[in-house]
């Protein structure tokens, strides 16, 4: 009898098993679907905050980079520029002028904003006007 009840358990668990598949199944499908879409939309957030980073970093460094750029290019525009005044006064182009002459600056030397700045200002200073005159 043993015997029949393990063929009859059998026969039920065979005829069972696809009707049991049918309902397990796309409870278990929607589940597992859940289950990877939550760890595909974290994936893709984690990758988002790191490519994010990644373009913090490389914009900092660029900074870094046009920032020191910019300290030499000043450093070079005002030594030229110094230069440039260093030249207008050995030429004698502000001094050994009469008083009540004009300041007189050539028109590449007032490309300078310093140096026509500079002009300008001694210009008022003495109340002479500025003349900017062709280059030598």
């Amino acid at each position: 009898m043993a015997e029949d009840n393990d063929k009859q358990a059998a026969a039920l668990i065979a005829a069972l098993a696809p009707k049991i598949a049918e309902a397990i199944i796309p409870q278990l499908t929607e589940q597992v679907e859940t289950q990877v879409k939550g760890l595909k939309d974290k994936n893709d957030e984690l990758l988002d905050k790191l490519a994010n980073m990644k373009k913090d970093a490389e914009i900092e460094e660029a900074g870094k980079a046009s920032a020191a750029l910019a300290d030499k290019t000043k450093a070079l525009i005002d030594a030229a520029d110094k230069q440039r005044i260093a030249r207008l006064d050995g030429n004698n182009m502000y001094q050994g002028r009469k008083a009540g002459d004009a300041i007189k600056i050539s028109r590449s030397d007032a490309r300078s904003v310093a140096a026509y700045r500079d002009a300008k200002a001694l210009a008022e200073k003495e109340g002479v006007p500025l003349e900017i005159v062709a280059d030598e």
